[in-house]
């Protein structure tokens, strides 16, 4: 069975041959792991780096693990494609203001969350101000990337995902956090303004790119709408502001007949049943460390809903592997009969983790997640 044949069946809760495995890695992880392969990074590859230059590889990640799907579009959502001004640099880190026109401090040599230290636009005026910027444009996608990705993973049988952010996402790089959540109670209308705007934008990036020839099977759609203790925002705030756009992209997959997996990090447990009527069919990655265990959400939501993660970073980085087969076991056991679960970490494949237990881990999936 190919990889697209075996996420296909799963992402519509049918037997496929195993469980199918896909994962995301810390930039220090990979960078181990590809030296340790003998297919070393071809370029510094940093987030901010990535905020100017492709960062194209012979073979990614997804390709030496054999992994059952790629990703590609991820389109660019910044109202100005200008590299980022460089406020002030350190030995550590940098404090850039980005074209977004937020100033974010980043570290240099690790990958990181960066602080959030201010935002331009902050009011509906200076909104209202850019608003022109954000239109759909073959500018947003990295061509030269991504189609020679889509184009191996046709030629191997991969299944491929459009991936793209939802609107939490894609506002917070502008708001940020905190004035965007203010402004869902101070200022509703300025808000659904810029969501209706963010999300026409994503759809007619959803059509350009297809339009282009690059049409993709499912769609893998980001955007971090929790903490470790719970949502950004109550239920009725989510069902108010957010859900409305989210159900207009997910509509826009599901008619063309691709699944929708959204990664959420954080505890979402409290927004499942609304997430699943605004039509996601899969989370990812289900942090355990928020709480988040698929051994009390799968009997709970049966085929509502499908898993992609919730194998413990921390577990993983112990390099025990006997505390790592017991993860993987009694998570593969509790979630396997629906038919419905693919491999993932719970988060990112973090460098404490060895190539040899990494290596490890994929061959006890393999293994343990057969069904025939």
């Amino acid at each position: 069975m190919t990889g697209k044949e075996r996420v296909a069946r799963t992402l519509t809760h049918r037997q496929p041959d195993r469980v199918p495995i896909y994962d995301k890695f810390w930039f220090e992880a990979e960078r181990d792991f590809r030296e340790r392969l003998g297919v070393p990074l071809l370029e510094r590859h940093t987030r901010f780096d990535c905020d100017t230059a492709p960062c194209a590889q012979p073979q990614t990640i997804w390709e030496l693990f054999d992994m059952d799907m790629v990703e590609v579009a991820w389109p660019d959502f910044r109202l100005r494609f200008s590299p980022p001004e460089v406020i002030e640099e350190t030995d550590e880190w940098l404090l850039q203001r980005d074209g977004n026109q937020a100033v974010l401090r980043w570290w240099k040599h690790k990958m990181g969350t960066p602080e959030h230290v201010a935002f331009g636009i902050d009011s509906p005026e200076k909104w209202a101000a850019v608003k022109h910027l954000m239109t759909a444009s073959r500018e947003r996608v990295r061509w030269d990337e991504f189609w020679p990705l889509y184009r191996r993973a046709r030629a191997a049988g991969r299944y491929v995902c459009f991936a793209t952010v939802e609107p939490i996402e894609m506002i917070k790089d502008v708001l940020g956090h905190e004035i965007m959540l203010r402004s869902m109670i101070k200022r509703p209308e300025w808000i659904h303004d810029i969501f209706n705007t963010y999300i026409t934008v994503a759809i007619e990036m959803l059509e350009l790119v297809e339009a282009e020839g690059m049409v993709c099977d499912g769609a893998f759609v980001y955007g971090d709408i929790a903490y470790n203790t719970g949502p950004f925002m109550s239920p009725r705030h989510y069902r108010e502001f957010v859900q409305p756009y989210h159900r207009r992209l997910f509509d826009e997959f599901h008619q063309r007949g691709m699944p929708v997996l959204l990664h959420s990090d954080g505890d979402i447990r409290l927004l499942l049943d609304d997430l699943i009527d605004a039509g996601v069919d899969f989370i990812n990655p289900l942090e355990a460390k928020a709480g988040m265990d698929v051994r009390e959400l799968a009997p709970k939501y049966g085929n509502q809903l499908g898993y992609c993660g919730n194998i413990d970073a921390r577990v993983l980085a112990t390099n025990d592997l006997e505390r790592i087969r017991e993860e993987l076991r009694s998570k593969l056991t509790a979630v396997m009969a629906g038919h419905n679960y693919i491999y993932h970490s719970d988060h990112s494949v973090p460098p404490s983790v060895t190539l040899e237990t990494y290596q490890a881990v994929l061959a006890e999936v393999r293994q343990a997640g057969r069904y025939d």
